[in-house]
Protein backbone atom coordinates (compact mmCIF):
# COMPACT_ATOMS: atom_id res chain seq x y z
CA UNK A 1 0.00 0.00 0.00
CA UNK A 2 1.59 3.04 -0.73
CA UNK A 3 0.97 6.58 0.44
CA UNK A 4 3.43 8.20 -1.37
CA UNK A 5 2.97 12.36 -1.87
CA UNK A 6 0.62 12.11 1.00
CA UNK A 7 0.16 14.00 4.18
CA UNK A 8 -1.18 12.27 7.62
CA UNK A 9 -1.62 13.70 11.11
CA UNK A 10 -2.37 11.09 13.40
CA UNK A 11 -3.71 12.44 17.07
CA UNK A 12 -1.85 10.89 20.41
CA UNK A 13 0.91 9.56 17.83
CA UNK A 14 3.67 9.57 20.60
CA UNK A 15 3.25 6.27 21.72
CA UNK A 16 1.01 2.50 21.64
CA UNK A 17 -1.55 2.69 18.23
CA UNK A 18 -0.80 5.89 17.18
CA UNK A 19 2.35 5.60 17.05
CA UNK A 20 2.29 2.40 15.42
CA UNK A 21 0.03 4.32 12.41
CA UNK A 22 2.55 6.72 12.21
CA UNK A 23 5.42 4.48 11.65
CA UNK A 24 3.55 2.39 9.00
CA UNK A 25 1.89 5.10 7.55
CA UNK A 26 5.86 6.37 7.24
CA UNK A 27 6.88 3.76 5.75
CA UNK A 28 4.20 4.09 3.04
CA UNK A 29 5.72 7.38 1.93
CA UNK A 30 3.70 9.58 3.94
CA UNK A 31 4.60 12.63 5.20
CA UNK A 32 3.65 12.93 8.90
CA UNK A 33 2.22 15.11 11.36
CA UNK A 34 2.93 13.81 15.38
CA UNK A 35 0.55 15.05 17.93
CA UNK A 36 1.11 13.94 21.59
CA UNK A 37 1.26 15.66 25.02
CA UNK A 38 4.42 14.06 26.35
CA UNK A 39 7.75 16.33 24.76
CA UNK A 40 10.23 13.68 25.15
CA UNK A 41 8.01 10.67 24.07
CA UNK A 42 6.90 13.39 20.92
CA UNK A 43 10.96 14.41 20.10
CA UNK A 44 11.98 10.58 20.74
CA UNK A 45 9.30 9.75 17.90
CA UNK A 46 10.06 12.64 15.80
CA UNK A 47 13.56 12.50 15.91
CA UNK A 48 13.74 8.39 14.84
CA UNK A 49 11.66 8.90 12.05
CA UNK A 50 13.51 12.04 10.53
CA UNK A 51 16.79 9.95 11.00
CA UNK A 52 14.82 7.39 8.63
CA UNK A 53 14.18 10.67 5.98
CA UNK A 54 10.64 10.77 6.85
CA UNK A 55 9.47 14.63 6.46
CA UNK A 56 8.02 14.88 10.09
CA UNK A 57 6.68 17.63 12.50
CA UNK A 58 5.24 17.65 16.00
CA UNK A 59 2.55 19.70 17.39
CA UNK A 60 2.23 19.04 21.49
CA UNK A 61 -1.42 20.42 22.96
CA UNK A 62 -4.45 18.68 24.44
CA UNK A 63 -7.28 17.75 21.78
CA UNK A 64 -9.59 19.09 24.45
CA UNK A 65 -9.59 22.08 23.71
CA UNK A 66 -11.36 22.99 20.59
CA UNK A 67 -9.32 26.01 19.67
CA UNK A 68 -6.00 23.66 19.67
CA UNK A 69 -7.83 21.44 17.19
CA UNK A 70 -8.12 23.87 14.87
CA UNK A 71 -4.14 25.32 15.69
CA UNK A 72 -3.37 21.64 15.15
CA UNK A 73 -5.19 21.02 11.46
CA UNK A 74 -4.18 24.73 9.85
CA UNK A 75 -0.40 24.13 11.01
CA UNK A 76 -0.55 20.96 9.78
CA UNK A 77 -1.92 22.39 6.16
CA UNK A 78 0.28 24.99 6.59
CA UNK A 79 3.49 23.06 7.10
CA UNK A 80 2.78 20.53 4.89
CA UNK A 81 0.68 22.14 1.94
CA UNK A 82 -1.70 19.35 2.57
CA UNK A 83 -3.87 17.64 4.45
CA UNK A 84 -4.79 13.80 2.80
CA UNK A 85 -5.18 11.42 6.34
CA UNK A 86 -6.59 12.07 9.33
CA UNK A 87 -6.55 9.66 12.05
CA UNK A 88 -8.49 11.00 15.37
CA UNK A 89 -6.63 8.18 17.37
CA UNK A 90 -5.75 10.32 21.00
CA UNK A 91 -8.02 8.96 23.85
CA UNK A 92 -8.94 8.16 27.20
CA UNK A 93 -10.13 5.26 29.24
CA UNK A 94 -11.89 6.22 32.08
CA UNK A 95 -13.42 3.36 34.47
CA UNK A 96 -16.34 3.35 36.68
CA UNK A 97 -20.28 2.74 36.25
CA UNK A 98 -22.91 5.43 36.57
CA UNK A 99 -22.87 6.29 40.09
CA UNK A 100 -18.68 6.10 40.29
CA UNK A 101 -18.31 8.71 37.58
CA UNK A 102 -18.39 12.16 38.46
CA UNK A 103 -18.75 15.05 36.38
CA UNK A 104 -15.43 15.89 35.78
CA UNK A 105 -14.75 12.16 34.58
CA UNK A 106 -17.24 12.34 32.09
CA UNK A 107 -16.62 15.14 30.75
CA UNK A 108 -13.44 14.72 29.95
CA UNK A 109 -13.81 11.60 28.54
CA UNK A 110 -16.55 13.02 26.21
CA UNK A 111 -14.12 16.19 25.40
CA UNK A 112 -11.40 14.17 24.30
CA UNK A 113 -12.75 11.29 22.81
CA UNK A 114 -16.00 12.87 20.95
CA UNK A 115 -15.77 16.41 20.86
CA UNK A 116 -11.95 16.40 19.93
CA UNK A 117 -12.43 13.88 17.02
CA UNK A 118 -15.25 16.68 15.60
CA UNK A 119 -13.19 19.47 15.89
CA UNK A 120 -10.76 17.94 14.69
CA UNK A 121 -12.54 16.27 11.38
CA UNK A 122 -14.31 19.37 10.79
CA UNK A 123 -11.35 21.47 10.32
CA UNK A 124 -9.66 18.74 8.27
CA UNK A 125 -12.86 18.87 5.82
CA UNK A 126 -12.72 22.39 4.90
CA UNK A 127 -8.78 21.50 3.82
CA UNK A 128 -10.14 18.15 2.15
CA UNK A 129 -12.61 20.04 -0.11
CA UNK A 130 -10.56 22.71 -1.10
CA UNK A 131 -8.11 19.99 -2.25
CA UNK A 132 -10.57 17.59 -3.54
CA UNK A 133 -10.02 14.64 -1.52
CA UNK A 134 -9.42 13.51 1.80
CA UNK A 135 -9.65 9.96 4.38
CA UNK A 136 -10.23 10.41 8.02
CA UNK A 137 -10.28 7.44 10.22
CA UNK A 138 -11.63 7.39 13.82
CA UNK A 139 -9.67 4.58 16.12
CA UNK A 140 -12.78 3.56 18.43
CA UNK A 141 -13.05 -0.02 20.22
CA UNK A 142 -15.05 -3.17 20.20
CA UNK A 143 -16.87 -1.47 22.83
CA UNK A 144 -18.17 1.03 20.79
CA UNK A 145 -20.39 -1.84 19.29
CA UNK A 146 -21.36 -3.27 22.43
CA UNK A 147 -21.04 -2.61 26.10
CA UNK A 148 -19.04 -3.67 28.58
CA UNK A 149 -19.56 -3.06 32.80
CA UNK A 150 -17.91 -0.55 34.56
CA UNK A 151 -17.14 1.90 31.38
CA UNK A 152 -20.18 3.56 31.26
CA UNK A 153 -18.22 6.93 29.93
CA UNK A 154 -15.95 5.45 27.63
CA UNK A 155 -18.59 2.96 25.67
CA UNK A 156 -21.20 6.14 25.40
CA UNK A 157 -18.09 8.10 23.69
CA UNK A 158 -16.80 4.90 21.29
CA UNK A 159 -20.74 4.09 20.55
CA UNK A 160 -20.98 8.31 19.76
CA UNK A 161 -17.67 7.95 17.51
CA UNK A 162 -19.25 5.37 15.38
CA UNK A 163 -22.51 7.36 14.53
CA UNK A 164 -20.07 10.27 13.71
CA UNK A 165 -18.38 8.21 11.28
CA UNK A 166 -21.66 7.18 9.26
CA UNK A 167 -22.84 10.37 9.65
CA UNK A 168 -20.03 12.12 8.28
CA UNK A 169 -18.83 9.32 5.45
CA UNK A 170 -22.65 10.10 4.47
CA UNK A 171 -22.35 13.71 4.24
CA UNK A 172 -19.14 13.68 1.99
CA UNK A 173 -19.50 10.51 0.52
CA UNK A 174 -20.03 12.57 -3.20
CA UNK A 175 -16.71 14.90 -2.24
CA UNK A 176 -14.11 12.23 -2.24
CA UNK A 177 -13.31 12.21 1.24
CA UNK A 178 -14.05 9.14 2.87
CA UNK A 179 -14.40 8.44 6.93
CA UNK A 180 -14.16 5.31 8.83
CA UNK A 181 -13.72 3.71 12.25
CA UNK A 182 -11.50 0.76 13.37
CA UNK A 183 -12.67 -1.09 16.57
CA UNK A 184 -9.83 -2.96 17.68
CA UNK A 185 -10.34 -5.01 21.04
CA UNK A 186 -7.45 -5.54 23.74
CA UNK A 187 -4.05 -4.54 22.41
CA UNK A 188 -0.99 -4.68 23.95
CA UNK A 189 0.10 -0.99 24.81
CA UNK A 190 0.92 0.86 27.35
CA UNK A 191 -2.42 1.10 28.94
CA UNK A 192 -2.72 -2.78 29.12
CA UNK A 193 1.42 -2.58 30.93
CA UNK A 194 -0.12 -0.41 33.52
CA UNK A 195 -3.26 -2.42 34.22
CA UNK A 196 -1.29 -5.26 34.42
CA UNK A 197 0.88 -3.52 36.86
CA UNK A 198 -1.56 -2.41 39.28
CA UNK A 199 -3.96 -5.49 39.25
CA UNK A 200 -3.43 -8.26 41.79
CA UNK A 201 -1.38 -11.32 40.53
CA UNK A 202 1.63 -11.90 38.42
CA UNK A 203 1.79 -9.64 35.90
CA UNK A 204 2.47 -12.40 32.99
CA UNK A 205 -0.77 -15.00 34.05
CA UNK A 206 -2.86 -11.77 34.05
CA UNK A 207 -1.89 -11.18 30.73
CA UNK A 208 -2.66 -15.14 29.74
CA UNK A 209 -5.94 -14.59 31.91
CA UNK A 210 -6.86 -11.76 29.32
CA UNK A 211 -5.87 -13.14 26.49
CA UNK A 212 -7.82 -16.40 27.38
CA UNK A 213 -11.31 -14.72 26.69
CA UNK A 214 -10.14 -13.93 23.24
CA UNK A 215 -11.27 -16.25 20.33
CA UNK A 216 -7.54 -16.18 18.89
CA UNK A 217 -6.26 -16.36 22.33
CA UNK A 218 -3.80 -13.91 22.41
CA UNK A 219 -3.54 -9.99 22.46
CA UNK A 220 -2.29 -7.71 19.44
CA UNK A 221 0.36 -5.72 18.66
CA UNK A 222 -0.33 -2.34 18.29
CA UNK A 223 1.00 -2.68 14.64
CA UNK A 224 -1.53 -4.96 13.97
CA UNK A 225 -4.23 -2.40 14.05
CA UNK A 226 -1.75 0.11 12.43
CA UNK A 227 -1.83 -2.32 9.16
CA UNK A 228 -5.63 -2.24 9.42
CA UNK A 229 -5.30 2.18 9.47
CA UNK A 230 -3.08 1.78 6.73
CA UNK A 231 -5.26 0.26 4.28
CA UNK A 232 -8.18 2.53 5.19
CA UNK A 233 -5.68 5.22 4.21
CA UNK A 234 -4.28 3.43 0.53
CA UNK A 235 -6.53 3.90 -2.23
CA UNK A 236 -7.17 -0.15 -1.61
CA UNK A 237 -10.03 0.75 0.22
CA UNK A 238 -10.98 3.33 -2.31
CA UNK A 239 -14.92 1.82 -2.11
CA UNK A 240 -14.99 1.71 1.54
CA UNK A 241 -16.54 4.54 3.77
CA UNK A 242 -18.46 4.12 6.69
CA UNK A 243 -17.70 1.34 8.16
CA UNK A 244 -16.16 -0.06 11.19
CA UNK A 245 -13.69 -2.14 10.96
CA UNK A 246 -13.31 -4.52 14.09
CA UNK A 247 -9.81 -5.50 15.13
CA UNK A 248 -10.86 -7.91 18.09
CA UNK A 249 -9.44 -11.28 17.54
CA UNK A 250 -12.77 -12.61 16.82
CA UNK A 251 -14.68 -10.85 20.28
CA UNK A 252 -17.19 -9.22 18.29
CA UNK A 253 -18.18 -12.59 16.59
CA UNK A 254 -19.07 -13.95 19.94
CA UNK A 255 -22.66 -13.85 21.94
CA UNK A 256 -20.34 -13.82 25.36
CA UNK A 257 -17.57 -14.68 26.79
CA UNK A 258 -15.44 -17.42 24.60
CA UNK A 259 -15.73 -20.88 26.10
CA UNK A 260 -12.43 -21.64 27.51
Amino acid sequence: MDLTGKVSLITGSTTGIGEACARAMAAAGSSIMLHGRDEARGKAVLDDLRGQGVDADLMLGDVADPAFCRQLVDTCFARFGRIDVLVNNAGILPEGNAPETDDEAWMRCMQVNVNAVFFLSRAAVEHMRRQGSGNIINISSEWGLNGEQGFVAYCTSKGALMQMTRCMALDHAQENIRVNAVCPAEIHTQIVDNWLASADGDPSENLAKLASGIPMRRVAQPEEVAACVLFLASDASSYVTGSGLSVDGGNSATGGPYPG
